[in-house]
Formats: structure tokens, C-alpha cells, sequence
């Protein structure tokens, strides 16, 4: 699949035409076509007007590396740095792959056990352009009690400390603003336990607890 450039990809999720944002932004429909292909470079204020009158505006995304790692199966898969959102409705679209034999396979993203199939299918398959079209970040730390144990021991072992660092970080946040009283006196016993208490009602680990506090106290 060749990958579509940033302006076809919010042309095409419009489903307009050249011509049409052409004519919306103020430029003409070869100009458009040849910014899309990339054969001519746009000033970031035109990608920005364009982006404009297709209801987008830029923003700053971090950026995802991923590494091969072997899986116990002979396979090899690919694992990020760090996990990413995908905007709704993407992420309940289906998706439809091919196994190893060819067959053709569909999942169904709006339902949970359809989700965490898929999901575990693309921990273990996926390449690049299908993990960052289907796999929301939130959505996989969500599922996780259901996609890991549909995965081999060692790719749980490369994914988890990434859902972990995904849940822990905003229970870090959230443990922050219910503990800090003012930015000098700590927090009361009872402020804590209550705060640990809500940690461990959200399925928090007290080894998964323990960090984020740890976490807290070196930022202090």
C-alpha cells in the first residue's frame, strides 16, 4: 500500500475532491495534486490554510520508532516506543487482513471481543500503516486483560511495560491532584489511603502502586 501524503489523508476522510478543496482553499486542483504527490513542497502557512477548510488544524505528535523483535513462534513483530491515539471513527472501523494462507479475515472494532481479537491479531502480524490506522492507545490498555493472554509469553513481556507505562502515568497524574494539598506540605495519611484506595479500585497492582508513589515522592 503507498502511503498517503498528510494532505490526501484529510482530503480523502472528507471525501471531497480535488477540485473541491482546491476551489474551498484558494489554490488550484494541479497544485493541490502535485502537494499531494510531493513532487512540490507547500509553505506551512498554505498546509495550514488547506488543513483549515477540511476542519483540521496541525499540531505537534510525538514520534513512534519501533524495533523488530523475534516472538518464541519463529515470528517477527514489531514493537513501539511508546503507544498513540487514533481518532474515532477509525478506530472502530473494521478491519479486514489476510492470514498466512491467504484467507481473507474481518474483525469488528465496535464490538470489545471483536476488538481485542483484532488487536491481538495485530500485535502479532501487523506492520507499520495497519498498527497506526487501528490500534488506539487507550483502547489497548483498556482490552489488555484480554489481548494478553491471547499472546505468546514473550511479545506479553515487549507490550506490557507499555500499557503499564500508559495506565501508571495517568494514575500518576490523578494520584497528584487528589494528594497535593499545597506545594510545600505534604500530604495527609488519609489523603493518601483514600488516593491509593481509588488506584486500587481502578485494578492497579500494589507493585504497580508502590511506583507511581515512588514516581510522585522523586518529583517532589
Amino acid at each position: 500500500m503507498t502511503k498517503r501524503s498528510l494532505l490526501e489523508t484529510a482530503r480523502v476522510a472528507r471525501g471531497l475532491t480535488q477540485e473541491a478543496v482546491a476551489r474551498r482553499s484558494g489554490t488550484s486542483q494541479p497544485t493541490l495534486s502535485a502537494y499531494e504527490r510531493g513532487t512540490k513542497s507547500p509553505t506551512l502557512a498554505v498546509v495550514e490554510r488547506i488543513l483549515h477548510t477540511l476542519g483540521y488544524q496541525l499540531g505537534l505528535q510525538p514520534r513512534v520508532a519501533f524495533r523488530e523483535v523475534p516472538d518464541s513462534r519463529g515470528r517477527t513483530c514489531l514493537v513501539p516506543d511508546r503507544l498513540w491515539r487514533v481518532d474515532p471513527p477509525d478506530c472502530f472501523a473494521p478491519i479486514t487482513v489476510r492470514d498466512r494462507g491467504g484467507s481473507r479475515r474481518t474483525f469488528d472494532l465496535q464490538d470489545r471481543d471483536g476488538r481485542a481479537e483484532a488487536y491481538a491479531w495485530l500485535l502479532q502480524h501487523g506492520d507499520q500503516e495497519q498498527l497506526f490506522t487501528h490500534l488506539d492507545g487507550a483502547l489497548l490498555v483498556d482490552a489488555w486483560p484480554h489481548i494478553g493472554p491471547r499472546l505468546t509469553q514473550k511479545l506479553q513481556r515487549h507490550w506490557r511495560p507499555l500499557v503499564d507505562a500508559a495506565r501508571e502515568g495517568w494514575l500518576g497524574q490523578h494520584l497528584s491532584t487528589h494528594l497535593r494539598q499545597t506545594p510545600l506540605k505534604p500530604a495527609s495519611a488519609r489523603a493518601q489511603a483514600r488516593a491509593i484506595q481509588r488506584l486500587a479500585d481502578r485494578g492497579l497492582t500494589a507493585e504497580q502502586i508502590r511506583r507511581v508513589l515512588r514516581r510522585r515522592e522523586s518529583r517532589r
